[in-house]
């Protein structure tokens, strides 16, 4: 299949600018590219979004199932035809989060999280996952000056509200699945500007892409 690109990291780091500019960089050499994300993607995921997201009440359980069905639908209706296509894929997250966030952050068993990313993402997992790697108070910091744009208004923003202790823990974890498989992961400091970052994305994807 063709090329299934993730990129992760905590809230602020800066995911979906860069998401947005390398599927824009893709296109402009010519690579056949769909852009999706997490949660969302398709007409069920988008309305799964605002529940996930902090618009009602859910127990961290609840949650975990919400982002697998949403993840189950995205898989089936857009990134495995696509892929099957000959289409490359570049995901702002995808089952990396919920390792991170509802594992780590949350305190979820690990290993039934694992077996539910299996599940949702029917076998499918990504060639290539950049995390954009920034210091939790440093990207809270953004989000609170208003540097990084929200793509939620503020009423569905559970996981930026959380307590910087719950930021710490899924850095961590972030930390931990890269260490565990480094020929996928690829650790980019995201404490600099958004072209430095940007370059230093383009530098992976390249490489990754073989352009």
């Amino acid at each position: 299949m063709s090329p299934f690109i993730t990129l992760e990291g905590g809230d602020g780091a800066g995911k979906t600018t860069q998401t947005g500019l390398l599927v824009e960089r893709l296109r402009m050499v010519g690579i056949d590219v769909i852009q999706v994300r997490e949660p969302g993607g398709t007409a069920l995921g988008e309305a799964l979004r605002p529940l996930i997201k902090g618009e009602v009440d859910a127990s961290p359980l609840a949650e975990l199932l919400l982002l697998e069905t949403a993840r189950a639908q995205l898989v089936e209706e857009v990134i495995a035809p696509a892929l099957q296509a000959g289409k490359t894929i570049v995901s702002d997250r995808f089952y990396d989060s919920t390792v991170a966030y509802q594992g780590f952050g949350r305190g979820l068993d690990l290993q039934i999280i694992q077996d539910l990313n299996r599940i949702a993402s029917a076998g499918i997992s990504p060639d290539a996952t950049i995390l954009l790697d920034l210091e939790p108070s440093a990207a809270l910091s953004r989000i609170g000056n208003g540097a990084d744009q929200r793509s939620d208004p503020a009423g569905q923003q559970r996981f930026e509200s959380q307590p910087l202790e719950f930021h710490e823990r899924l850095i961590e974890g972030y930390h931990s699945l890269a260490a565990e498989d480094p020929s996928r992961w690829f650790v980019i400091d995201a404490s600099s500007s958004v072209d430095r970052v940007g370059e230093k994305i383009w530098a992976v994807v390249s490489s990754v892409l073989r352009l």
